[in-house]
């Protein structure tokens, strides 16, 4: 299935006279202890792997780290540090923050790296902190810097700013609702992502392009968004004791229950969400011919050590 996909990118490579490259298969881990599973690695040929080291967030007045990375045994593939930070530190004055994101890193990361990558959903109101941030972070290490790009950014380029960073990277997925019991899917909606690239000129930093291979599930009650679980236990929610099968993946609870560990009421709603490898595949094919350019190099798929990929 993967070479037939790989030869449809390349027809419409040809076929659109676009010069640009035959991606590279990476992937993002994102869980705290790093042991990644081989097979994805190598049934896809990746030879990248970008790590979630820690998160930073904004508690009791300062910039706190978080979710700190256990390493594991080696791993035989290029490992790219990620460091995720909430958009409110950027609210305040982060002093010292690259600085202090370097240390911490040199103590959690004791692999070498050639790139060091940020995940931050900045805005208009923080971009200007942002990026000052970023340049401060580029003085500071010799790595290239990367950072991620959502897809409200690419487009709205004159509010949202380009980032100062050798390399970006496409964030093309979680584009819906989820907070509505009636979308019908929140992580990818091929329609929507295609909405904020189309007719775009090309980004002016080299981008890269990450989609989305996970499932979860979203619990309504009442009309509101309760709870979100990560690739939830399926065999109970075929017990009709408990849950009445509304479609293929949208369930009501017909009979209060736990359920991972979180009790569910009479009538909560239920529905999954799911982005599979085959979904995967399809928004690349929208989407490479349209963002990538002669420097773009990688799809990076989030994330390993899901079960799409059993």
């Amino acid at each position: 299935m993967r070479w037939s996909y790989s030869f449809l990118l390349l027809l419409c490579f040809w076929s659109c006279g676009t010069e640009v490259p035959q991606p590279e298969y990476a992937f993002y881990h994102w869980e705290t202890y790093l042991d990644p599973p081989a097979e994805p690695i190598r049934s896809w040929k990746a030879e990248r792997l970008y790590v979630k080291v820690f998160d930073v967030s904004w508690t009791e007045g300062r910039a706190e780290p978080s979710a700190e990375l256990v390493t594991g045994g080696a791993v035989a593939v290029e490992l790219v540090p990620v460091v995720f930070i909430t958009n409110e530190v950027f609210e305040h004055d982060p002093r010292n923050l690259a600085e202090n994101i370097l240390t911490l890193l040199s103590n959690l990361f004791p692999h070498p790296y050639t790139e060091v990558q940020i995940d931050c959903d900045w805005t208009a109101g923080t971009r200007e902190t942002y990026f000052a941030f970023l340049r401060e972070l580029s003085q500071l290490t010799e790595a290239t810097l990367s950072c991620t790009v959502r897809l409200h950014q690419y487009r709205d380029r004159t509010r949202q700013g380009i980032p100062p960073v050798d390399r970006a990277v496409l964030m093309a997925y979680n584009t819906g609702d989820l907070s509505q019991w009636e979308t019908e899917n929140s992580i990818v909606d091929r329609q929507t992502i295609n909405g904020y690239v189309r007719n775009q000129p090309p980004y002016p930093v080299p981008l890269d392009l990450a989609v989305a291979t996970y499932d979860w599930a979203a619990v309504y009650r009442r009309g509101k968004l309760v709870y979100l679980i990560n690739e939830p236990a399926l065999p109970p929610l075929e017990d009709s004791t408990y849950f009445a099968r509304l479609t293929p993946l949208r369930y009501r609870v017909d009979s209060a229950t736990y359920y991972e560990n979180i009790y569910l009421y009479k009538d909560d709603l239920l529905r999954r969400e799911v982005a599979d490898t085959a979904l995967a595949m399809r928004v690349i094919n929208d989407l490479w011919p349209q963002v990538a350019t002669a420097e773009s190099r990688y799809v990076i798929f989030y994330r390993i050590g899901s079960r799409q990929w059993q």
